[in-house]
């Protein structure tokens, strides 16, 4: 409940409309203003009784506006209204303000945008915060991010900035933009070859060697010529680095405690869940089941990846050569009833950064399957041999001079934010996790 102290302190200023929701005492008659956008309207006599929403919660205030005060006011108007904070005579709600002030700031020529499917709402991605299912996602996005930041800050890693140009290319499947100042006749850099980063990896890895625990929570930018539903081609990665470290199970441990994390929160905090209930229009899945099976009874199943092959033989699963496709890897988390971790894949399959299994035709490596999406996260205990890198025609002098300067073995890992979040709210397409999507051949505003 907000004191008396507290109205007259906000008087005269904007209020939330979540704070003042909060509010019990009537007694209190200093005007309260408040600001947002007009979601329903509706007149009676000589009133107007508007529906209130300021996009900091789905929460929404009725205010009475009489005809004397403001004649019209349009839906998806952003407008300023100041008025005594009341009992409401209706039955609807609790409380009500009553305007004595109405100010239209700015008026919508075209509300029923914010009503449009998702499919639509993407056409025009600058107006998609008018949908309050989108606001909602939006939100909910943010508070997954915080979260993010503050589990590993409290298991004592350091957030890292790593940079947006490179001189490498991590992943080394030649799926980089390359950097151009817009002339031919010198380079910006003083290199021929400056990429956008498709991943923070080996950066953290630098900043592991004097900082023992580090993580990212950056962009990463892929020139993946792709339009489907799982694709973007700009992302935000989490990407942890944890030095002294050579056990695979370990870093398995860590994403596995960051993901149910990551689903608990979703079912436990409020803010959340209010939120949650608000995006239905972009949820298609049962995310009360998806939750579930993040959470889980007990560790996720944990299998290698010739055990993963040899299960989809023997359930007459196609299996490409090359690795396991999405279809596979859904298949795999169905199978289980679970998300799931897959280790130890060929070397063929994985970067030159991963450390070799004892047998030399597997790597140190995992992926993370999940339900809706397939692969969440992936990692690896990393290469801590100079003259190991060196035969695997790895260039990269500043990386391997780390093997020379008292850098210790690391293991690591990355998890698709975006994609977590389509997991953990039922979001089938990665476009509507993120306020401005980019894809092949789509780069709006």
């Amino acid at each position: 409940m907000l004191c008396r102290s507290f109205i007259r302190k906000i008087s005269g200023r904007s209020i939330p409309i979540k704070d003042i929701l909060r509010t019990t005492d009537f007694s209190e008659k200093s005007p309260v203003t408040l600001n947002g956008w007009v979601v329903k309207s509706h007149k009676t006599g000589q009133f107007s009784f508007l529906h209130l929403n300021d996009g900091l919660s789905s929460e929404v205030v009725q205010v009475v506006v009489p005809k004397n005060v403001c004649s019209s006011v349009s839906m998806g108007s952003a407008i300023e209204v100041t008025g005594l904070w009341t009992k409401s005579s209706g039955n609807l709600q609790e409380a009500e303000l009553s305007a004595s002030s109405c100010v239209v700031l700015s008026n919508d020529k075209d509300p029923r945008y914010a009503t449009l499917s998702p499919d639509n709402l993407r056409k025009k991605i600058h107006l998609r915060p008018k949908s309050s299912e989108f606001a909602a996602l939006l939100r909910l996005r943010s508070r997954l991010f915080m979260e993010t930041h503050k589990f590993f800050m409290d298991k004592n890693f350091y957030h890292i900035d790593t940079p947006i140009f490179t001189a490498n290319d991590c992943e080394g499947a030649g799926e980089t933009f390359t950097v151009s100042a817009g002339t031919r006749e010198s380079s910006f850099f003083g290199k021929d070859d400056v990429f956008l980063s498709v991943s923070g990896q080996l950066h953290l890895e630098a900043m592991c060697n004097g900082i023992s625990r580090v993580y990212s929570l950056n962009a990463g930018l892929r020139a993946e010529k792709q339009q489907s539903s799982a694709h973007l081609s700009e992302f935000r990665m989490l990407e942890v680095e944890q030095a002294f470290c050579d056990s695979l199970e370990e870093i398995c441990d860590l994403v596995e405690g960051y993901i149910k994390h990551s689903a608990q929160t979703m079912v436990t905090n409020p803010a959340f869940k209010v939120d949650r209930d608000a995006i239905s229009s972009f949820s298609s899945e049962d995310t009360v089941a998806l939750v579930k099976s993040l959470l889980g009874d007990g560790n996720y199943p944990r299998i290698t990846y010739k055990e993963a092959v040899d299960l989809l033989i023997k359930n007459k699963k196609p299996v490409d050569g090359n690795g396991l496709s999405k279809k596979n890897e859904l298949y795999l988390v169905e199978y289980f009833r679970s998300p799931v971790f897959i280790t130890h894949f060929p070397t063929n399959q994985k970067p030159f950064y991963m450390k070799r299994s004892a047998d030399g035709l597997t790597t140190e490596s995992f992926d993370l399957l999940c339900p809706l999406v397939g692969e969440v996260a992936g990692g690896s205990v990393r290469e801590s041999s100079p003259e190991e890198l060196k035969l695997r025609g790895v260039d990269i002098s500043w990386y391997t001079e780390l093997r020379h300067r008292g850098k210790p073995i690391s293991s690591g890992f990355g998890v698709g934010f975006d994609r977590l979040l389509q997991v953990v709210l039922g979001v089938p397409n990665i476009k509507d996790t993120i306020a401005f999507p980019r894809w092949f051949k789509h780069c709006q505003c």
